[in-house]
């Protein structure tokens, strides 16, 4: 009697409630093919083997044995190959984020081989991203592996025998910039990047949702108000509280976690205001599509989760399928990463930085612009 009274209470609540999903169509359409698309982007991007990682190579040899080297690194390890023609090049490209790993082979490489003694090669690893460092480096030792020493070795029978050393190749190595390998080094910029992207997300996703559910927004739009203006009236409050937000957590960083700080830190504030902005600005554009607070988080989900997975956050982007790698450069949190960490770890400049200065600055144009144009001043 009692279960057959409740189930005759439970339906209609339960159909009730299918009515209003089967109203918000967008939000189920998210809600489905939202787990598709993370899945693939975790099935794709979701690589603990590094692979194509960019390596700079400075041959000052130039002969068989170096041509060797450089062979066996590309046919059986991780590493793809860049000339260059000076050794502060290797540095160069480190610091600009443009190889993770630096090889110098030295001009007397081949003759100490065939002198009877070891030849010794420098392997510059950049330490800002520690898994990446330690793969590098293992990848790198298959140099000095008895199996490739054997190619060193050669025969001629009609010179007299020559001696060589019991291991030909030997890899001495320098990590820059994050010399201990420490994780927090590495992970806190990138925490600080993702926290102030959630909170200037959830904030600003829901602004404009938040006055149609209070029915204030009509009294928003017939104010004489400019549509800018009012996108930049709504964000203000939140850039200012973003940006003390952003202060606190990194001065929290470098005293708790002892993460240095060896850059100019105003240079450090001024871009991360910069990217604070525009967050909260992609934040207003996402609060113009969605109709109510629940497909507004859901945006910021959608937003969130891609941009840890594909910024290089975790996983460094040359080692994504290529496929992949220029969603990345549409991702607000991968410059941010590249400043934080550069000018954190490696006392970077707005010379090197510049690029992702002017990333930041073209998103937070173009989603200030978008935002606007789609804030129409008539009640929908």
């Amino acid at each position: 009697m009692t279960v057959s009274r409740e189930s005759k209470s439970f339906l209609p609540v339960m159909r009730k409630e299918w009515i209003h999903i089967q109203r918000d169509r967008r939000l189920l359409v998210i809600i489905i093919f939202g787990p598709v698309l993370l899945l693939t982007l975790f099935g794709y991007a979701l690589r603990f083997q590094p692979q194509n990682i960019p390596m700079s190579v400075f041959d000052e040899d130039r002969s068989y044995l170096s041509m060797v080297v450089k062979d066996k690194l590309i046919d059986e390890s991780c590493f793809i190959l860049n000339e260059t023609d000076a050794l502060a090049q290797i540095g160069d490209s480190l610091l600009k984020g443009k190889a993770t790993v630096g090889l110098h082979i030295p001009k007397d490489f081949s003759a100490k081989i065939f002198d009877g003694k070891a030849g010794q090669l420098t392997l510059y690893v950049d330490g800002t991203m520690p898994a990446i460092a330690i793969a590098s480096q293992l990848g790198a030792s298959i140099l000095s592996t008895e199996e490739f020493s054997k190619k060193f070795i050669f025969e001629d029978i009609e010179a007299a025998p020559t001696t060589y050393a019991p291991q030909p190749v030997t890899i001495h190595k320098k990590i820059l910039f994050n010399p201990d390998l420490r994780d927090q080094n590495f992970f806190i910029p990138g925490i600080i990047g993702i926290l102030i992207m959630q909170v200037t997300l959830v904030v600003t996703s829901m602004a404009l949702v938040r006055e149609r559910e209070y029915r204030t927004f009509e009294q928003l739009i017939v104010t004489p108000v400019k549509g800018i203006s009012l996108i930049l009236g709504k964000i203000a409050p939140y850039a200012i509280i973003s940006s003390v937000d952003f202060f606190i957590i990194t001065v929290m960083g470098h005293l708790i976690f002892e993460v240095p700080v060896l850059g100019n830190k105003f240079l450090l504030l001024l871009l991360a205001v910069l990217y604070i902005i525009g967050f909260l600005s992609f934040g207003m554009f996402l609060s113009t599509l969605a109709q109510t607070q629940t497909q507004a988080v859901f945006y910021g989900v959608y937003v969130i989760i891609p941009s840890i997975l594909l910024s290089g956050f975790v996983f460094p982007i040359e080692a994504m399928p290529r496929v992949l790698q220029p969603i990345s450069a549409l991702i607000p949190l991968t410059y941010f990463l590249t400043i934080a960490r550069g000018v954190m770890l490696k006392d970077a400049g707005m010379g090197i930085l510049f690029k992702d200065f002017l990333a930041l600055l073209a998103f937070s144009i173009i989603f200030i612009s978008v935002s606007t144009i789609r804030l129409k001043k008539t009640v929908d």
